[in-house]
C-alpha cells in the first residue's frame, strides 16, 4: 500500500471515531453532560413492521428546550420533526431504541428511549370496557377506557348516536359527550396495529337505570288487610324507585307513603285493602334522566285452583290404602280432601298426598280438593270416583275375517288392563267362538261360519261393570289364490242407491293394498274410473254422476285381482 493510502485510511478511521464520540456525547449524561434539563416518556407505538412508514413519536414538551435531539435504529429514517418533541420517521429492516434529550444550550440533559420490536401479530381483542352503563344522561361527560397494550398502534371507538368523543381519540381512554336525545346504544372498541384490526368488545349503554331485579315478598298469601314487605336489591345508579301496588293498596316507606310511591328505599311495606284477591306490583328505578323497565310480581291472597289430581277414579271397589296426590300448589300451607260420602276414610288431610280406604258398599261419589293458606281456600278441584271399572281401551285386533277356510278364520284380540278390574267378559259376532282367553284381556276367535258383527268387552270387579267396548268386524267369504295365499274378499256396499247427484262406494279390506273402481254402463263402456290405496280402515270413493244419463250402471271394484260387481241406479 502506498505512503498516501495509508494516510487516508488513518484519516476516516478517526473521522469515524470522532462522529461516535460526539452523538454518545449527545445523548450518553457521562459525556460532556453540563445540564440537569431530562426529558420525559416517549409516546408511540412499541410493536412496529418492517418498512413501516409516517410512525409518530412525541414526548411532552420540556420548559426552556432549545432542541431535541432523536437517534432512531440503523435503516430507519426521520421524515420530519427532528429538533423539536415530536417525529415522524420510516422504519427499515430492523428494530430497536428510539431515544431523545433535550438542549437548553447548556448541554444536552439525560436521554429518554422507547424499544421498539418486531409486530408478531395482530392486537388481542379488549377484555373489557371501563366505564358507567347505565344511567348516562345527555349533558353528561364520561369516561371510558380498555387496558393498553404494547403491540397496540391505535385504539378505535365507535359510538352510538348521540355520543362524541371529545378527547382521547385514538387511545385507550376517551372522553365521551352525550348529546341531547341519547336513550340507549352499543359501544364497541377495538385495537389496532400494522398487522391488522383485532374483534370489537360491545357494551350496551342507556340512559335509564338497569331494570331492578327480582323482588321478595308475599306473591301468594297477602290477605285483605295484611300488611307485607317487599324488597329487592339497590339498583346500581338509581336515584329512586316508584312502586305501583294493586288498586287500594297503601305503600309505605320509612319517609312517605302514597300508591304510586316514589321513594329511595328498595324495601316497603304494603297494606292491602278488605277484600284484596290478585293483582300486580310493578317497579320501576329512576335516575336524573330516565327510568327502567317495569319489574313485576303478580300477588294473590289465595292459592291458585290445584292442578290434575293423580290417581285412580275407577275401579276402587273394596280398596285400602288408595294413593291420591297433586302437584304442591305455590304459596298453599295445607290441603282440604272432601268426599261427599260416609263410605270413605281419608288418612293424611291437609298434605298433598292422601290414601283412601273405600269402605263396602261404596259405589261412586265425587271428591274435591282445595289449596289453603291464612287468607282462606282456593277454588276447589273436583272429580267424580267409581267403585265399577272404566271403560275398557281400544281393542286391538283385526277388523276383518274370513269364515270359508278353516285355517284362515282364526283372530287374536286384546285390550290394555284395568285398574280395579277382576274380570274382563267378551262377547263375538253372530257364529263366532271364543276359543281361549274369556275373563282375560287377550282372546282367540275361530270365525268359521260366523257373520259381521261387534268384538265386545267389557271390564268387571264385584262392585259393577263398566260400559261396553265394540270393535265393528266385517266377515266374508275367503278364497286362496294361485300362490295358495289367502285372500279376503271385502264387503262391498254403494248408497245412496238410486242416486240421483252422487253415489259412495264402501268397502273394508284386512290389507293395505292398492285398488281400481270403474263405473260402466249397461252396455259395458266405462264412464268413470279411479285408482287410490285402500288401508286398514272403512274406504270411500264419492262419484258425482249429475251430468249421467238415468239409468242402469255397474260398479266394479278390483281388489287384489278379484272383481266384485254391484247395480247402480241413476235416476
Amino acid at each position: 500500500m502506498s505512503t498516501r493510502k495509508t494516510y487516508l485510511v488513518i484519516a476516516l478511521i478517526i473521522v469515524n471515531v470522532l462522529a461516535a464520540f460526539i452523538t454518545k456525547a449527545d445523548i450518553d449524561p457521562n459525556v460532556n453532560q453540563i445540564n440537569s434539563i431530562n426529558v420525559g416518556a416517549i409516546y408511540g407505538q412499541e410493536a412496529v413492521c418492517s418498512n413501516q412508514t409516517n410512525v409518530n413519536y412525541s414526548v411532552d414538551p420540556v420548559s426552556g428546550a432549545i432542541t431535541y435531539n432523536w437517534v432512531v435504529p440503523a435503516g430507519a429514517s426521520i421524515v420530519s420533526g427532528q429538533g423539536t418533541s415530536s417525529i415522524t420517521m420510516n422504519f427499515g429492516s430492523s428494530f430497536g431504541d428510539i431515544c431523545v434529550a433535550v438542549d437548553d444550550g447548556t448541554g444536552f440533559g439525560t436521554p429518554s428511549c422507547l424499544t421498539t420490536y418486531y409486530a408478531y401479530s395482530k392486537p388481542a381483542a379488549p377484555d373489557t370496557i371501563y366505564g358507567p352503563l347505565n344511567t348516562v344522561c345527555p349533558g353528561q361527560t364520561i369516561t371510558y377506557s380498555i387496558d393498553e397494550d404494547s403491540i397496540a398502534a391505535d385504539y378505535n371507538w365507535l359510538l352510538p348516536s348521540h355520543m362524541s368523543i371529545v378527547a382521547g381519540e385514538n387511545t385507550s381512554t376517551i372522553q365521551v359527550l352525550v348529546d341531547t336525545g341519547f336513550v340507549w346504544g352499543y359501544l364497541r372498541a377495538s385495537k389496532s396495529n400494522c398487522r391488522g384490526t383485532s374483534a370489537q368488545y360491545v357494551i350496551g349503554i342507556y340512559s335509564a337505570p338497569e331494570k331492578p331485579g327480582s323482588v321478595t315478598g308475599a306473591a301468594v298469601g297477602a290477605c285483605s288487610n295484611g300488611t307485607y314487605t317487599y324488597s329487592f336489591a339497590p339498583v346500581p345508579g338509581a336515584t329512586s324507585y316508584t312502586w305501583y301496588a294493586p288498586q287500594g293498596c297503601v305503600v309505605t316507606s320509612p319517609a312517605s307513603s302514597g300508591n304510586p310511591l316514589t321513594t329511595q328505599a328498595s324495601t316497603v311495606e304494603i297494606t292491602f285493602p278488605n277484600n284484596f284477591v290478585y293483582g300486580s306490583l310493578f317497579i320501576t328505578a329512576n335516575s336524573g334522566c330516565n327510568s327502567s323497565e317495569y319489574r313485576e310480581l303478580k300477588v294473590r291472597s289465595l292459592p291458585m285452583k290445584p292442578g290434575a289430581i293423580h290417581g285412580p277414579f275407577y275401579g276402587v271397589c273394596n280398596s285400602s290404602s288408595v294413593m291420591y296426590t297433586i302437584d304442591s300448589v305455590a304459596g298453599a300451607t295445607s290441603y282440604t280432601w272432601n268426599f261427599n260420602s260416609s263410605l270413605v276414610v281419608v288418612n293424611g288431610n291437609g298434605n298433598d298426598t292422601i290414601t283412601v280406604d273405600f269402605l263396602p258398599g261404596f259405589d261412586h261419589a265425587t271428591l274435591c280438593l282445595t289449596a289453603d293458606n291464612a287468607c282462606g281456600s282456593s277454588v276447589a278441584r273436583c272429580g267424580v270416583v267409581f267403585a265399577r271399572p272404566q271403560l275398557c281401551h281400544e281393542i286391538q285386533g283385526p277388523t276383518g275375517a274370513c269364515n270359508s277356510i278353516p285355517a284362515s278364520s282364526i283372530a287374536y284380540y286384546q285390550i290394555d288392563s284395568l285398574y280395579g278390574a277382576t274380570n274382563y267378559f267378551w262377547t263375538v259376532p253372530p257364529g263366532a267362538t271364543i276359543v281361549t282367553g274369556q275373563g282375560t284381556t287377550e282372546i282367540t276367535v275361530d270365525y268359521m261360519g260366523a257373520t259381521s258383527g261387534n268384538v265386545s268387552v267389557i271390564a268387571e270387579n264385584s262392585c259393577g261393570i263398566s260400559p261396553e267396548r265394540n270393535l265393528s268386524i266385517v266377515v266374508n267369504a275367503c278364497r286362496l289364490n294361485g300362490r295358495g295365499e289367502i285372500v279376503f274378499t271385502p264387503e262391498v256396499k254403494v248408497y245412496p242407491n238410486p242416486a240421483t247427484t252422487e253415489f259412495t262406494v264402501s268397502f273394508q279390506t284386512d290389507i293395505n293394498t292398492p285398488y281400481a273402481i270403474r263405473i260402466l254402463d249397461i252396455t259395458g263402456r266405462e264412464v268413470v274410473s279411479r285408482n287410490n290405496v285402500a288401508y286398514q280402515v272403512t274406504n270411500n270413493e264419492i262419484f258425482n254422476v249429475s251430468d249421467l244419463p238415468r239409468g242402469i250402471y255397474l260398479a266394479e271394484l278390483n281388489l287384489n285381482n278379484d272383481k266384485q260387481f254391484i247395480k247402480v241406479v241413476v235416476k
